[in-house]
């Protein structure tokens, strides 16, 4: 993998403050969400490593996720290892303007990247359509 593969993520790199809130499947705020996120790239540059640290609803989430890998479709793999033994995978796309369209197993979301902040809507499958499942914020301190 180059060097410019990898740069598409330059922009994820660094340290945030991540708030948002967990919704109901009619968008209703039902448990808030604070914490960290860092993205850094492992040497050797393949690979950007993902790491968590969140309260969800008090309830504390610390996850590690390798994203890289890039496949022949110009996706990126993301798998993520969470403090409970579970593992997940999805693939991440680069789009225009800084936008990031991840997608998963009945999950998805856009994210919406610039400079000093991220926005992002996860979405999630519930068997007939897609429902807002969280809504989140992530503003870079380093």
């Amino acid at each position: 993998m180059s060097a410019e593969t990898m740069a598409a993520l330059t922009p994820l790199r660094g340290l945030w403050r991540t708030s948002g809130h967990v919704l109901d499947g009619s968008g209703r705020r039902t448990a808030e969400i604070t914490g960290t996120d860092e993205y850094e790239l492992m040497t050797g540059g393949q690979w950007l490593i993902h790491r968590v640290d969140v309260l969800v609803g008090g309830a504390r989430t610390v996850a590690l996720e390798l994203i890289g890998d890039p496949g022949e479709d110009g996706t990126f793999a993301m798998r993520a290892f969470d403090g409970s033994g579970a593992y997940d995978e999805m693939r991440l796309s680069v789009a225009d303007g800084g936008v990031l369209h991840l997608a998963g197993e009945g999950v998805r979301s856009t994210l919406r990247v610039d400079r000093d902040a991220m926005e992002a809507l996860w979405e999630r499958d519930d068997g007939v359509r897609w429902v807002p499942w969280m809504e989140m914020r992530f503003d870079r301190i380093r």
